[in-house]
């Protein structure tokens, strides 16, 4: 990263410009880049967790617009100075509030176990339940997509057998596989 190079910026009017300018007698303006006072430098690895890389091509620039501004503030929220300051601790613990587990047992041994696990998450505005028990089942809804995601599985020769539905205002996708690791 270049840390003091000058840039040279010309001014030049336009023939229409409300001030006349005599290009002739026009100095450079010479301006210092990468002077930073007490800021860190922005690398390669800072912007690209800003601009979104994976977007589709579209004419759409609030879509992008959006995406840049969503990303920016979670880089924001994620920054140790906004974890450490009162307003970092605040959040984690507003996030820690709206989440809990609740679990119901039977007094027979053999029997199966229930258990809940509901997760809100206001900055992010979404919400997550999951459930395990006679099968494993979960349920995602995020407000800002307007999407909401339930799957249900049960694992099966080793192997996780899933029936998955996706509900959006674009589509809706119920996809039936197979999950496996190895």
């Amino acid at each position: 990263m270049i840390k003091a190079a000058l840039a040279t910026i010309t001014l030049l009017a336009s023939t229409q410009a409300l001030a006349k300018l005599d290009r002739s007698t026009t100095k450079p303006m010479v301006m210092p880049v990468g002077v930073s006072q007490g800021a860190t430098d922005i690398t390669t690895k800072d912007v690209e967790k800003i601009i979104p890389t994976d977007l589709q091509a579209t004419n759409d620039m609030n879509k992008v617009a959006v995406r840049i501004a969503d990303r920016s503030l979670q880089t924001w929220f994620n920054s140790a100075a906004v974890r450490n300051s009162a307003l970092g601790r605040t959040a984690d613990n507003v996030q820690q509030n709206l989440a809990t587990d609740v679990t119901v047992k039977s007094d027979e041994p053999a029997a199966v176990e229930h258990k809940f696990s509901m997760q809100l998450l206001a900055l992010q505005a979404m919400a997550k339940i999951q459930y395990t028990g006679w099968l494993n089942a979960v349920f995602n809804y995020d407000a800002k997509a307007a999407e909401s995601m339930v799957e249900l599985s049960e694992k099966i020769f080793n192997k996780d057998l899933f029936v998955n539905h996706t509900s959006s205002p674009r589509e809706d996708v119920s996809t039936v596989g197979i999950k496996w690791g190895w």
